[in-house]
């Protein structure tokens, strides 16, 4: 399983240590077509960009995204809106209207980091790929030289992969459930409230599962991979008892 395929080709494989060139800028006349494709949102990139915009996360979800449901794994998911012309909802002339707030695969482009599997220790196995194969991209092999550790650092990737590995526990767990259970309607919207309208779950909920939503939106993913965590196995056992 690899987390949600929004990438539209994950390309060659970059061994550690190998580096690229990649450089993006208005000058160039591809600027913002990779905002295009679809950009499937982690939770942690929901509670930057809402923070970002000074919304709550329900308030951000119906004006901004999308729900969809994985017709494969049954796993629900959010992505951005886009316009009538195609690119993202925030894509402007000048570039990103959230730019600080951005996304994690938005961050990482021209690199997707696949997640193939959780290794015995729990712990996400990953791998980053270059996208060679976007045609239209004219930043690649130009500008600056970069080995994966930089350019993950100069785009502020260090929270986002540490958040985004803590919520990837969510779908592999929810990958072993029978077949019946992960296209049950009751355990999608339970997901899709805890894992992505998790402000609103909080002001329902929180007072039930003893606990408030931190201010930190790192320990917020942590907090939010335990509830969810402990309401898929509760639902699973109540729903084989059924």
């Amino acid at each position: 399983m690899t987390w949600h395929e929004n990438i539209e080709d994950f390309g060659e494989e970059l061994k550690p240590g190998r580096t690229f060139r990649f450089e993006c800028h208005p000058g160039l006349s591809c600027f913002g077509t990779c905002c295009t494709t679809d950009v499937a949102l982690t939770p942690y990139d929901i509670a930057r960009i809402r923070r970002h915009l000074g919304i709550d996360t329900h308030g951000f979800l119906s004006a901004y995204c999308l729900s969809r449901v994985d017709s494969r794994t049954g796993f629900p998911y959010v992505l951005l809106k886009r316009k009538e012309d195609g690119p993202c909802v925030f894509s402007e002339s000048r570039g990103c209207a959230i730019y600080e707030g951005r996304p994690s695969c938005c961050r990482h482009y021209p690199l997707a980091r696949v997640i193939e599997d959780l290794g015995q220790s729990g712990k996400p196995l990953s791998k980053y790929h270059l996208q060679r194969r976007a045609a239209y991209c004219q930043g690649m092999d130009t500008g600056p030289e970069w080995t994966i550790e930089a350019y993950c650092e100069e785009n502020g990737l260090g929270p986002y992969e540490r958040a985004n590995d803590l919520f990837l526990q969510i779908p592999f767990v929810f990958e072993t459930l029978p077949l019946g259970l992960k296209k049950d309607k009751d355990m999608q919207t339970m997901i899709y409230q805890a894992v992505f309208d998790f402000d609103r779950f909080f002001e329902k909920y929180g007072r039930f599962a003893g606990s408030t939503p931190p201010e930190d939106d790192y320990e917020m993913t942590a907090v939010l991979t335990g509830i969810t965590l402990n309401l898929i196995r509760r639902t699973a056992d109540l729903k084989t008892k059924e």
